[in-house]
């Protein structure tokens, strides 16, 4: 009796790697999407009569899948959603837009409703914002009926010359067990496993161009030089061994040259991304690295060599594809016997195997002795909690004032203590001693109000009404916040602040401080004024930071690494484009929250559209009967931020906090949302802002960037794990994370 073939269709399928798997494993493709134009040729070129809908998943609907497939709906769905925004080389920022793919991923399953489906992505999906994404993705499938199976995969333990990591997620409806394929070195139809470099692509150096995309980069003098200096599985020297004209950071795999009788370390896309040649002085080739990536040579790939080296970098290895793809089959095909297996009980990120139920995150406050502990004061929204929770710090006890942050903080981070009070009150002090008890405080962190020290406050008011900042109360919190510190005693302080608290009366306030701080034990202590741009934050947005310890370490900064005019190893700004454009799309107000408009009058609108991408509004240019206000009859005014629009390509104004406060869209007519100001700020799309609308801006115009939070939070841990003094410190350091001067 013959059985008919297991059908599959793939989704985000780039450059065929995952449908090639599953095709040499002998599964029949239905079909397959992906926005881009170079992915859908080298499909249409290598299976010219399988269907391809080049259309953004997010958009797509069930009814075109199956209309292309005459009425067949397909067994099986694969398909990795990008990665980049989970990827360890990238900069995890939880913004980005491209994390929230499985969202459409979802929609689809749901909608076709396959026996079962495979996920991939980068191994850091697990990780990142300690698990919170992956508890995300696979309860949004097991809310639609199917049980969930989660492993890291290995490339190289079956039979691909390249050291690449993988999460793969499985979901059934078919209740019964599944099981992740056993390391293999075998042969599955036309896929050929390979030992090592040296057997996966040698013979193309002593042969020139006889394969298609074999196509060698034209180096600079300059880079070829750095080449020579690289031994055969070896890196470049660290820059101040270089010679000055070449001198350079070493990023990713760029400079790290291959050893013939090894695994490749991770292929990654990017036209000079792939690593040099064992025995050649340049990169490797798209094809060379699609051999270690198992794709046969008879599998090309469309486009200009840089679009080649993505399609092929973001590649599921075909070998690995198709070991899964068999144990799917056995799967589907297998009888219910109900038998459980060794990997249901795989490692998996506060996921249990099985129908996952959606439950809170329910945390005791109890930790180890090796985990560092903060207590955040002056919360707010909890930007702070959130990027210092993410680095791996633990959030004792939390405390602000205002109700609706409370709101926030609670229903995002149940699992923190969270106290709403006022810090002024001297029995707050009992409280946080009570929810701590015994247990070590390691840092204390907070942004005391910085409206008496803010050039938008009252503070611009010192020469023209009388402002004196000694009366202002709000200032005096700065020292309330260091009455908590000597309360608590922790080894490290980080308080937070606009750039005005440094220069307010002559530095006044900031020399109170430091005398302040010092009689408390912290004399080793440092502040910057950051622009959070140079740290991967979307906008231009500059903070007070100071950093204190009384352990003798050193005060670890971290490393600026995007700039407004990048040198060469550099990176440029994140701009608002890249974190808000897909918020713009069909259908987004409803698929996000906190992600409503506000509801302008025509006249606003209509002002708005006389505003030019990246400028402010010029009154003059405007018709008459927009010159004046509505109700007011007056002539309007233009304020820094209401009536300036945002240029997509550059990274945005700083957010302040207010509910018609925040810039103009780059391209609509309204002002940005709450969700959008939060992608902004780099909140992920999961954290939701409770209360009002005009209370919701004020929370996340008013919040730190949990990304900088993060990146702050790491280095310390960084500092305290590997005991960096001023006499230690090692040059690795330096040259790495750290930005110390």
């Amino acid at each position: 009796m013959t059985v008919k073939a297991l059908q599959f269709f793939s989704f985000f399928s780039g450059g065929g790697g995952f449908s090639l798997g599953f095709k040499e494993a002998k599964f029949k493709p239905l079909g397959a999407t992906d926005i881009d134009d170079d992915a859908e040729k080298t499909h249409v070129l290598n299976w010219p009569s399988i269907p391809f809908i080049k259309k953004d998943i997010r958009i797509l609907s069930p009814e075109e899948i199956i209309t292309i497939n005459k009425g067949k709906k397909p067994d099986v769905i694969i398909g990795g959603p990008p990665c980049q925004g989970f990827s360890q080389m990238g900069d995890k920022t939880s913004s980005d837009p491209r994390n929230t793919l499985f969202e459409a991923y979802v929609r689809l399953v749901q909608a076709l409703k396959p026996k079962c489906f495979l996920y991939e992505n980068v191994k850091g999906l697990s990780t990142m914002y300690k698990g919170r994404y992956l508890d995300i993705v696979v309860n949004s499938f097991s809310h639609i009926g199917y049980d969930m199976y989660f492993k890291i995969l290995d490339a190289t333990d079956y039979g691909i010359p390249q050291k690449r990591e993988r999460v793969f997620l499985f979901g059934t409806r078919l209740n019964k067990p599944f099981y992740y394929p056993e390391k293999s070195f075998k042969k599955i139809g036309n896929l050929v496993p390979l030992k090592n470099v040296k057997e996966a692509i040698m013979d193309l150096a002593r042969n020139g161009n006889v394969v298609p995309n074999h196509l060698v980069l034209n180096h600079s003098e300059k880079v070829i030089r750095r080449y020579q200096l690289i031994p055969e599985g070896g890196k470049l020297p660290p820059p101040e061994l270089l010679p000055v004209d070449i001198r350079r950071e070493n990023f990713g795999n760029t400079y790290v040259r291959l050893h013939r009788k090894k695994f490749s370390p991770t292929m990654v896309p990017g036209n000079n991304a792939f690593p040099i040649h064992p025995t050649l002085d340049r990169s490797l080739t798209p094809r060379e690295a699609a051999r270690l990536q198992t794709f046969p040579d008879k599998f090309i790939f469309h486009g200009t060599r840089r679009k080649q080296c993505i399609l092929v970098g973001q590649a599921v290895p075909p070998l690995l594809a198709a070991h899964l793809a068999i144990m799917v089959k056995k799967h589907i095909q297998s009888k219910r016997d109900g038998k459980k297996g060794p990997d249901l009980k795989e490692k998996r990120c506060k996921i249990s195997v099985g129908r996952i139920k959606r439950q809170k995150i329910i945390v005791k406050n109890k930790v180890s002795k090796d985990t560092l502990t903060f207590v955040d004061l002056f919360s707010g929204a909890g930007g702070f909690t959130v990027g210092l929770e993410n680095s791996g710090l633990y959030p004792l006890v939390c405390v602000d004032f205002n109700k609706w942050a409370t709101e926030t903080h609670r229903q995002n981070m149940p699992h923190v203590p969270f106290i709403q009070d006022d810090l002024a009150c001297e029995e707050v002090k009992s409280k946080i001693k009570k929810i701590i008890g015994s247990q070590k405080v390691n840092i204390v962190v907070g942004g005391p109000p910085c409206q008496g020290f803010s050039i938008f406050g009252n503070r611009r008011f010192v020469n023209t009404r009388n402002y004196d900042p000694h009366k202002d109360s709000r200032n005096k919190l700065v020292f309330t916040f260091w009455d908590y510190v000597e309360l608590l005693k922790p080894d490290w302080v980080i308080m937070e602040n606009v750039p005005g608290f440094s220069s307010l009366d002559n530095g006044y306030f900031l020399k109170q401080l430091i005398g302040e701080i010092e009689g408390k034990g912290y004399k080793n202590h440092e502040w910057r004024i950051l622009n959070v741009s140079n740290y991967g934050v979307p906008q231009i947005r500059k903070r007070f930071l100071l950093i204190a310890n009384r352990t003798g370490h050193i005060i670890p900064w971290a490393k600026k690494k995007f700039f407004k005019e990048p040198r060469e190893w550099q990176v440029p700004l994140r701009t608002v484009g890249e974190v808000i454009d897909d918020l713009a799309s069909p259908g987004a107000e409803t698929r996000y929250s906190c992600h409503q408009p506000m509801k302008h009058s025509p006249v606003l609108k209509e002002r708005y559209s006389y505003i030019e991408e990246g400028k402010k509004m010029d009154v003059s240019k405007l018709p008459k009967h927009l010159r004046y206000g509505t109700l007011t009859k007056k002539p309007i005014k233009n304020f820094s931020h209401v009536y300036r629009r945002l240029d997509r390509n550059l990274p945005s104004l700083t957010l302040v906090p207010g509910h018609n406060a925040f810039p103009v869209h780059p391209w609509l007519n309204r002002l940005l949302t709450v969700r959008e100001a939060a992608r902004i700020q780099t909140f992920p799309d999961n954290y939701e802002f409770f209360g009002p609308s005009a209370q919701q801006c004020i929370q996340v115009g008013n919040a730190f960037p949990p990304l900088v939070a993060e990146l702050l939070g790491a280095n310390i841990i960084k500092t305290m794990r590997n005991n960096w003094k001023p006499h230690n410190v090692s040059k690795l350091a330096k040259y790495s994370l750290l930005d110390i001067e």
